[in-house]
């Protein structure tokens, strides 16, 4: 379970990182040519945060499960 919240915490960071550069070339007037494809990656980044944000979630619900077996049969 350990390693699914290491992979999805190097997921959010990688997705907030996109998010900074889309960000950034949104307000940088030089590159409004690029608008639509920037937007398209800011909204690209906001899912793969949901998405690591649930592989978190899960991958705690399952080691609480399986520490709660674990209780039940020690």
């Amino acid at each position: 379970m350990t390693n699914a919240i290491s992979t999805a915490l190097f997921g959010l960071q990688a997705a907030s990182v996109k998010a900074g550069n889309s960000a950034s070339r949104i307000a940088n007037p030089e590159t409004q040519d690029t608008l639509a494809a920037d937007l398209v990656d800011l909204m690209v980044a906001k899912n793969e945060h949901k998405a690591n944000i649930e592989v978190i979630k899960t991958a705690s619900a399952m080691e609480d499960e399986l520490l709660h077996i674990f209780d039940k049969k020690v």
